[in-house]
């Protein structure tokens, strides 16, 4: 194999991986990568969201996910701010990445409805280890990692219907600068734009029961991602919440939830059932994925307001 098959088997290897971004089955968890207007719609004034996938372990070497998120709502004259740490790892070339994401949110009541608008900006290194990575010939590559930043914007939009349901539904725009992918200093692979619809309609059946429909579509170049299903929470005691959901990603995988919610600590496990054109590889099996939440607020002393008694002269 000569050195231009090999560098034209890597341009089109990147062209691959940059098609499709990091993604979890419980996507509604880590706000970033889901819309960062959503750091503003938090119950709680501070929350902080640990997220683990794998995926393909009984295939190949698994593809590893992980995120840590920090959450504060209002901080600054209404302004809520997020920070989220992602690790990302695939494959036998140990593709990775590695991000800092930081966003700035705010929101707007008008009669009807809370409307919040977010941007976030990034800092991301990827690699590649090609030690592990088998080529007919003996060859050199200079190149093993890049760093690159990312910009994103979001708006959503949160509505109370009656006492009993509401409906939140969101628009997001992700790699709005289109950065460079490529590890091939005389190739550029652009990262093209990420657009996310998002919609999840909450409704109380009754005293015990909650359930929430939820829908989300992502669009990148000529990739797409679709996942409808719903929520069920069962109102187990006073302090404990069952917690259940099944969706499906059309064209790949089927998906159910199972969790529990006490206090302000929440926890979800997910798997995936593969039944995408890989089925007879992976014989079904698909991605475990985990999710904890941890949200609490802070008691603001309220400030005594001294009245000035003015004298009284005679």
């Amino acid at each position: 194999m000569t050195r231009a098959c090999i560098i034209s088997s890597l341009f089109l290897l990147s062209i691959f991986t940059q098609a499709q971004d990091v993604h979890y089955s419980q996507f509604n968890k880590t706000k970033a990568l889901l819309n960062p207007s959503l750091i503003a719609y938090q119950n709680d004034d501070y929350e902080m969201q640990i997220q683990r996938r794998s995926q393909w372990a009984s295939i190949t070497t698994p593809f590893n996910t992980f995120s840590l998120s920090f959450n504060a709502k209002q901080v600054y004259k209404g302004l809520s701010m997020g920070a989220t740490i992602l690790n990302d790892l695939a494959g036998d070339s140990d593709f990775s990445t590695k991000g800092l994401s930081f966003s700035l949110a705010n929101f707007f009541n008008t009669r009807n409805n809370t409307i919040f608008a977010g941007l976030q900006t990034a800092f991301y290194q990827r690699s590649i280890n090609y030690d592990n990575l088998i080529f007919i010939e003996n060859e050199t590559f200079a190149n093993t990692e890049l760093v690159f930043f990312d910009f994103a914007m979001g708006i959503s939009n949160y509505k109370k219907i009656n006492q009993n349901s509401s409906l939140l539904l969101g628009f997001s725009s992700y790699h709005l600068n289109k950065p460079n992918q490529s590890l091939i200093s005389s190739e550029k692979v652009f990262l093209n734009p990420k657009y996310v619809f998002h919609l999840a309609y909450y409704n109380r059946i009754n005293s015990k029961i909650d359930v929430s429909p939820t829908l989300y579509i992502s669009l990148q170049n000529t990739d797409n991602e679709i996942v409808f299903g719903g929520d069920l929470t069962y109102e187990l005691n006073q302090e404990i919440n069952l917690k259940s959901g099944v969706y499906s990603r059309i064209n790949d995988a089927f998906l159910i939830a199972l969790g529990i919610q006490k206090a302000n600590l929440e926890i979800i496990a997910s798997y995936d059932i593969n039944t995408s054109t890989l089925v007879s590889a992976s014989n079904f099996m698909g991605a475990f994925e985990f999710s904890i939440r941890y949200g609490w607020s802070i008691l603001k002393e309220k400030k005594e307001i001294k009245q000035k008694v003015c004298p009284k002269y005679l």
